[in-house]
């Protein structure tokens, strides 16, 4: 993942991180991705996110009807 991808990930707003089947992909854009972190920041809806990197892909064409 670069910098400007449009990615999805599960936004639970919880501090846990094992995400229930029932919570649905958002979509962000990636402004940042620390491989040494393991964390990215990505804008969604005018804020800045910061989500493992366990929990976010890389958006593809499934995506766009979103």
């Amino acid at each position: 993942m670069r910098k400007g991808d449009i990615v999805r990930f599960k936004s639970s707003g919880l501090l846990k991180h094992d995400f229930p089947s029932d919570i649905p992909w958002v979509l962000g854009l990636l402004i940042k991705y620390e491989s040494w972190e393991k964390i990215a920041t990505v804008l969604y809806n005018g804020r800045l996110i910061r989500v493992r990197a366990a929990d976010i892909q890389k958006a593809g064409k499934k995506d766009e009807s979103r």
